[in-house]
């Protein structure tokens, strides 16, 4: 004989939780930090702006690898209060040092905070700038899509904090991200591991849009590195489940805080070589 719908639910009031549902109450009471939050700080963990030399090396399930180095520069443009400048949260450049016949070559992504990303690319080889939409484009090929590689902003998605875990020998808060509209993300869900000490992403899990699980992230804690006061993985694997291949993301150069004046991140300027 089934019990009567209220004795049920008096029962499952007195029920301790199951344990995955109890871990979680007990992390997030445990330092009062919501998902938003946890992700708050690792943005946090970052320069004002930076300039960094990356080589990139990809390969497939028959061997077959490339490789190309590029520049990346990265500022942001938030105030003292944290807020937008002229609606602007960050500006990324990027440039193709190696293959040859790409060098030169180069995107400028503008993070706007209440529109989408302005996005433009100029190829060497037919000398002009133009827009475009990088959502989903490879980086030469690689399994890091621009979105990948891009620095995010906390306005982008929405947070949820799940019980932490034990990542690489790290304790790790574990959250998973769900992009907003306005982002334009290719992907659905995302879900990171983050170091509780040095507010690192170790691990992202990523579904597309149809629900399946397409990538996954993992930066070797061994290989985070100290630029004081901030912490950086300097190497990243992704691997693409779906095409069985794979991709390696390694910081070369990093030089913290150059200085960069706002004309750096003009369209016009990625012209000039």
């Amino acid at each position: 004989m089934r019990p009567a719908p209220l004795l049920a639910v008096a029962l499952a009031l007195l029920l301790p939780p199951p344990p995955a549902a109890r871990a979680d109450v007990d992390a997030a009471a445990s330092d009062g930090l919501s998902g938003r939050a946890i992700y708050d700080k690792v943005l946090a963990n970052r320069f004002e702006r930076f300039r960094q030399r990356v080589r990139l090396v990809s390969g497939d399930r028959a061997e077959n690898a490339q490789e190309s180095r590029m520049d990346v520069v990265w500022k942001s443009f938030r105030d003292a209060d944290g807020q937008p400048t002229r609606g602007v949260l960050s500006k990324t450049v990027i440039r193709y040092t190696h293959p040859f016949d790409l060098r030169y070559s180069g995107y400028l992504v503008i993070n706007n905070a209440d529109r989408g990303d302005d996005q433009f690319v100029y190829l060497a080889s037919r000398r002009r700038v133009r827009r475009v939409n990088l959502r989903g484009e490879p980086v030469l090929g690689s399994d890091f899509s621009f979105e990948d590689v891009v620095p995010r902003e906390i306005e982008d998605a929405d947070y949820v904090r799940l019980p932490d875990e034990l990542h690489d020998g790290r304790p790790c808060h574990v959250l998973e991200l769900v992009p907003r509209a306005a982002s334009d993300s290719e992907y659905a869900k995302l879900k990171s591991w983050i170091d509780r000490e040095r507010w690192v992403v170790l691990r992202t899990q990523y579904w597309d849009r149809d629900g399946v699980q397409v990538k996954e992230l993992v930066s070797p804690s061994a290989e985070v590195r100290f630029f004081e006061p901030v912490w950086m993985p300097m190497r990243s694997e992704m691997k693409n489940l779906v095409s069985d291949s794979w991709s390696r993301f390694t910081i070369e150069e990093m030089e913290p805080n150059p200085a960069l004046d706002d004309g750096a991140f003009d369209p016009r300027r990625l012209e000039s070589h």
